[in-house]
């Protein structure tokens, strides 16, 4: 009977505690004078003023609240207070309110809100554009889901005046990577390619975004080596209540998936991981010596052995892409007002593709000035197959208190990318020859990232603080090359004719350091005192290793690549095997110049101060201090130079800034801004290093007296923020370079390339951008449901042909040219920037229905063409084709409470194509490289939990 009583008591009291359970209401409070969060407003219950919370330094705020409905107020200082009515809090669940502060007018309002209130980021991102006190632009996570984006590089080129090479790396107002600032949440991490200077975009999944953030003025706090843009990308953090979502994709190309004629090659075990298992490792020590096949030294034979025996393409189907993906994520409240929150993202996928003719050549100018066609010198045409792994993990947690907030996160990239290529290469010029090539390649990329950062109120003072930890890896194991000479008789490994078989392994490790310490004290309600320190810390680890194999018997060999390799085609020391000193055997051994190790320490100060004056002008400035200094290990080939750790470069700049803002009124904005920046070479471009790239057939050669540029912005923008979500600007900005660095190829030796400083080069340009919604009362409710964007840049770059120099006799780039003139042609004393695009277009139209979260977009994107290869003697110019992207995408919330979601995509419409061309005074343009990524379809399902 006891046993019944403390059951039912038991019952009865968890029955009551359930019925009393609470609900959350959490929001974020903005700034809508000075931009960004609002700390320190007060939220508070009309219905009980004892409870309520405070915002902090994200102007995020939590009160736990029994269910029922309640008049929200939200106060604080010099600004407007709101109220929001009916605010219904149902138990177990979060109710979202944000609020945007105003000045305090004598026309006050009260705001009445008769359901629950959603956040909007795209508002958010517009918000915090507006009130900022620079030129800025960015994408929310709203957006980036709108358009059904898969990573970071399809969301970004939808900003103004952005355009993506490579399908990578960002160019900002048509300036290449070298002046392309990335950040991750503020911090500086390594890039994952030795020879660009920016962190690649594709590694990015859209899924682990909060934001993207691309700033175009300086401000002091901000890193001194940026002059396109600085893109800063924010990952998440956690949400405002307890989400989990799984997610499942499929994506499907015609042409290319369950196409028979694909082709890979035997992958590794954990290619499906993006790893490596270990079986395309160096097979021997880098440094060991291989000795000379006239040794007859059964050490050759054993080296030989060891390689991986696959040398030819295959035979794979290839199967329709797949992703995944997983998310979770809470915040925990406790009674003494501290806040832990965690977020825990999880992104898998798997793409094969597949590019049927895949062309590329090489054409040289006539050697008779009176002769406009070009002249083709090789043809290289084929299939390439490749395997796309991409995963990453990224964990979050915070815990935030008073005034003090601390936040932990760990982000992993990984990514491995095999290739299998199989095509004729014919050579017009010298030996006519044909080769049968079979390219096998492997590429594996991480990115690890340990940050830890915290906030702190002191009296008057914001204290923000960061430390990350990033280690970069880029492995290119055992990259195998066979080219077989083919003639109508013959079937030849000469190397007379090109013929050959080459396997080479590339290595790079980048250790990275970063941490920044900022100050932002208020000296009284108009004005912020801005000061701080910040430092990165970077060494770099390179080398390339390449090895030949070699047949004695050069005539009349198998058309078979594996053939070469065989057990019994194997060069043998000894004289009982039947392959006693005949067959295949090693040549190769380590080359100094191919590896280096550098430094580099960079340490930055800076002070600023920020004034509103009379409540229309905002005025920053200041002035931002750093001091650069490289160290470099290596040694040419010859073994003549040799450094060890030796300072290549110190320099100490002095970056002025300042910004200056006027509102014409409420929503309309008048900027102008002026600024130093700087370009600083990288660890390669600043060395000694001579690096012999197989695949592209290139010589890279350091340039040890290479210097940074010093850059002079100058900006001015006119914006119209006609509602919250609509926005019309123009924007107009010129910027000039002191040492404007290019890779200039030699004029005796096109393949060989360097960085040199090429003097003055100017460039300026204008950005327009439209937003439009169809709300206008007399409309129907389908036209008020549409929504247009449209962002156009125009760009103009001009780089003093007489001052590039294209070797060291002092010819400059306007000598070369002119020796190659053709009859009639004009030259003149400039050309634009390589890489820069002249104009980009964007454009979109969707249709939204908020209620079911239905979302359809049709998007449209385009960059003119661009300066890619610069010409050298005979060499002509080779630029990059437009790009007409038009892509459409559909989405849909159905289900209880809206947990589940199809999204449905069509990419490259138009069916258009990538292509390079060469471009000659009166010749036809001619294919350098083109290939069709064909028309993709995507599905998508995910459930919200």
């Amino acid at each position: 009977m006891k046993t019944s009583f403390l059951t039912i008591f038991i019952f009865l009291f968890s029955f009551l505690n359930i019925a009393q359970e609470k609900g959350l209401l959490s929001g974020n409070i903005a700034d809508g004078e000075a931009g960004g969060p609002m700390y320190g407003a007060k939220i508070r219950i009309k219905e009980d003023p004892t409870l309520g919370a405070i915002s902090d330094f994200d102007g995020n705020y939590t009160v736990k609240l029994f269910p029922g409905k309640y008049t929200i107020e939200i106060l604080s200082a010099t600004f407007a207070p709101q109220e929001f009515k009916g605010i219904e809090i149902i138990a177990g669940k979060s109710t979202v309110l944000d609020a945007v502060m105003k000045a305090a007018v004598n026309d006050l309002t009260t705001v009445n809100v008769s359901a629950t209130v959603r956040k909007d980021n795209e508002v958010s991102i517009l918000l915090e554009r507006k009130n900022a006190s620079i030129v800025s632009d960015g994408i929310s996570a709203q957006n980036i889901k709108k358009n059904g984006d898969n990573d970071l590089t399809g969301a970004i080129k939808r900003v103004t005046g952005v355009s993506i090479k490579d399908g990578k790396y960002v160019y900002v107002r048509g300036l290449g990577d070298r002046y392309t600032q990335t950040t991750l949440n503020g911090v500086v991490v390594p890039g994952l390619d030795p020879d660009v200077n920016s962190l690649q975009l594709d590694i990015f999944p859209t899924s682990v975004l909060e934001n993207l953030q691309v700033y175009k003025t300086s401000s002091p706090e901000f890193y001194g080596d940026f002059t396109g843009g600085l893109v800063n990308i924010v990952t998440k953090k956690f949400p405002s209540k307890k989400t989990t979502q799984i997610g499942f994709g499929l994506g499907f190309t015609p042409g290319m998936h369950f196409n028979k004629d694909f082709i890979l090659y035997d992958q590794g075990k954990f290619d499906f991981l993006g790893f490596d298992d270990g079986s395309r490792a160096l097979p021997f020590n880098s440094r060991k010596i291989i000795p000379d096949e006239t040794q007859v030294d059964p050490e050759l034979e054993k080296i030989t052995r060891s390689f991986n025996k696959q040398l030819a393409v295959k035979s794979k189907t290839a199967l329709p892409n797949g992703s995944f993906s997983f998310n979770h994520g809470n915040q925990k409240n406790k009674e003494n007002g501290a806040t832990f929150g965690y977020n825990v993202v999880l992104n898998y996928s798997n793409e094969n593709q597949f590019f049927e003719g895949y062309e590329s050549n090489d054409f040289l100018k006539n050697t008779e000035s009176n002769v406009n066609p070009l002249f083709q010198t090789t043809s290289r045409k084929g299939n390439l197959g490749k395997n796309t792994v991409l995963w990453s993990a990224l964990g979050t947690a915070s815990y935030k208190k008073n005034d003090n907030a601390y936040q932990i996160s760990f982000l992993n990239i990984q990514n491995g990318e095999t290739s299998a290529a199989d095509r004729l290469n014919t050579d017009y010029n010298q030996n006519q020859a044909t080769l049968y090539e079979n390219v096998l390649t492997y590429t594996e990329r991480t990115l690890s990232n340990l940050m830890v950062s915290g906030t702190h109120k002191v009296k008057g003072t914001k204290i923000s603080w960061v430390n990350a930890l990033s280690r970069s890896k880029v492995d290119d194991p055992d990259f195998r090359e066979t080219r077989i000479y083919i003639s109508e008789t013959d079937t030849s490994l000469s190397t007379g004719s090109g013929a050959g078989i080459d396997r080479f392994w590339r290595n790079l490790v980048e250790l990275n350091e970063s941490f920044k310490l900022d100050f932002n004290t208020k000296i009284n309600d108009n004005t912020d005192f801005i000061y701080g320190v910040s430092g990165t810390l970077k060494t770099r680890d390179f080398s390339v290793f390449s090895f030949k194999h070699r047949v004695t018997n050069l005539s009349d060999v198998s058309i078979d690549p594996n053939s070469f390799l065989e057990e019994d085609n194997i060069w043998s020391a000894d004289i009982n095997r039947e392959s006693y000193r005949s067959g295949t055997f090693t040549i190769g051994n380590f080359q100094p110049a191919n590896s280096y190790t550098a430094k580099q320490n960079l340490f930055g100060t800076y002070l600023g101060m920020k004034h509103k004056i009379k409540d229309r002008i905002k005025l920053s400035y200041g002035l931002r201090l750093e001091n650069n200094d490289m160290f470099y290990t290596g040694q040419n080939n010859e073994g003549s130079v040799i450094y060890r750790n030796e300072k290549t470069m110190s320099e100490l700049s002095f970056l002025p800034s300042t910004n200056f803002n006027y509102d014409l009124n409420e929503k309309m904005n008048i900027r102008f801004g002026a600024s130093k920046s700087v370009a600083r070479p990288s660890f390669r471009e600043r060395s000694i290093s001579q690096i012999y790239d197989p695949i592209t057939k290139r010589t890279f050669n350091g340039n040890i007296n290479l210097k940074q540029t010093d850059i002079y912005n100058f900006d001015s923008r006119y914006e119209f923020f006609m509602s919250p979500k609509e926005l019309f600007s123009v924007s107009a900005f010129y910027k000039q370079f002191d040492g404007h660095i290019e890779m200039v190829s030699y004029a005796a030796a096109p393949n060989n390339l360097t960085p040199r400083n090429s003097g003055k080069a100017q460039l300026f340009g204008f950005e327009l951008e439209y937003r439009k919604g169809f709300n206008k009362e007399n409309m129907s409710k389908h036209l008020r449901r549409l929504f247009f964007t449209m962002n156009v840049s125009l760009v103009s770059s001009h780089v003093d042909l007489k001052n590039v120099f294209v070797d060291d006799s002092g010819q400059s780039e306007y000598d070369l040219r002119k020796q190659n003139l053709r009859e009639g042609e004009e030259l003149k004393n400039t050309r634009r920037m390589a890489g820069q695009s002249p104009y980009s277009i964007n454009g979109g139209l969707s249709y939204e229905i908020t209620e079911t979260e239905t979302v359809v977009s049709l998007t449209y994107n385009v960059q003119g063409e661009q300066l890619t290869v610069i010409s050298s003697g005979r060499v002509p110019d080779v630029y990059t084709d437009p790009f007409h992207s038009l892509n459409f995408n559909a989405m849909k919330s159905f289900g209880k409470d809206n947990r589940s979601k199809i999204n449905f995509s069509v990419n490259n419409i138009l069916y258009d194509r990538i292509a390079l061309v060469y471009k000659s005074y009166g010749a036809q343009n001619e294919i350098y490289t083109s290939y069709k990524p064909g028309i993709q379809f995507n599905f998508k399902y995910s459930y919200n939990f």
